[in-house]
This record gives structure tokens, sequence and C-alpha cells, in this order.
């Protein structure tokens, strides 16, 4: 299995995670849907489903904590994703 991994910031709240370098490393099973994503924003972040658990390391065992992840395109925009019980929440994905 393949894994997709990110380079993100974390804080439980969406106004504390603005502003914040990311630093951490999240993990996600790549299921082959990043390709107009990576065209766009050279990175599969906003590609991730809802139904997609998110996960604190690369054996996809440990799912982060709930909380808001901010990650930083290769074109310095921000993009951030609301995570509950390790899933990423509809509706609360600011690009």
């Amino acid at each position: 299995m393949a894994t997709l991994n990110f380079t993100v910031a974390y804080f439980a709240t969406l106004s504390g995670v603005d502003g914040l370098e990311p630093s951490l490393t999240i993990y996600a099973e790549d299921l082959g849907l990043c390709s107009t994503c990576v065209q766009n924003t050279e990175s599969c972040f906003a590609c991730l489903q809802t139904s997609q658990q998110v996960f604190n390391d690369g054996g996809l065992t440990s799912p982060v904590a709930d909380g808001y992840y901010l990650l930083v395109y290769a074109n310095s925009l921000k993009a951030i994703w609301h995570i509950e019980g390790g899933y990423p929440q509809e509706a609360s994905f600011y690009n």
C-alpha cells in the first residue's frame, strides 16, 4: 500500500493554526486520486477524501488528533483541513 505524506502545522482551533509554520508530518493512504490536485497545487492535500483516515505514522496505525491542519502549497497559498477522529470533515476545507 502506497502512502502520501504532508508537512503541516497543527492547532486545535482554526484561528490558532493560521500563521504557524508547518513542521509536522502526517500520512494517508494513496487512493490514486491526486493527479488533478498535484497539477494545480503540487500537492494532494486538497484531494484527501472525507472517508480517508489521516495518521501520525507511515504505518497508518495512529490517527491524528482532532484539530486543524495547515499545509502551504509550493505557490505559498495555504490550505487547511479540519480533522476529527482522523477523518477530514466535509465542508471544513479552507483553501
